[in-house]
Parts: structure tokens; sequence; C-alpha cells
């Protein structure tokens, strides 16, 4: 799976930027689609970037719990990338 790092850069400012409860629904709110938004959480799931819980797959079937919020490591790397 190839990431779109311009869509992970903006989805990382998007959560960093975001109220301090995090994003619900609208962090999918994207012209590229719902389904590239949700591999990019995927991912930054994957790395620790945003917090445990947020994504669950079982069966194949990825669920997202909202709201999606950035861990430290999410918030340090999401500073980075919008400097």
């Amino acid at each position: 799976m190839s990431i779109d790092n311009d869509l992970k850069k903006e989805v990382l400012t998007r959560l960093l930027h975001a109220h301090p409860a995090g994003l619900g629904k609208e962090v999918l709110d994207n012209f590229r689609g719902e389904y590239a938004v949700v591999d990019v959480l995927r991912h930054l799931h994957k790395g620790g970037l945003i917090h445990d819980g947020n994504l669950s797959e079982s069966d194949g079937e990825l669920s997202i719990h909202y709201p999606i919020k950035l861990s430290s490591s999410g918030v340090e790397t999401a500073k980075q990338l919008d400097a």
C-alpha cells in the first residue's frame, strides 16, 4: 500500500490544529476520498501517531472510533511537517 505523503501531511496538520477533543467524521472529508484518508489513518495508527483505540480491525473490516487524536509522537511529527 502506497501512502500519499501530501495527504498524510494534510491529515496530520488538521489533527494538530483540531480542537483538543480531536476530530470526528470530518477527518474523512477530502477530495481524494474517504478510502484514501482511511488508508492514511491506518498508516498513522500503525506508526503510533494517533491514539491506540482509534482504529480496530476485525475480519478484515476496519472500525474507526471517534474522536481521532494525535499521540505525543504524532504531535511532534505534525509540528515538524507544519513548520
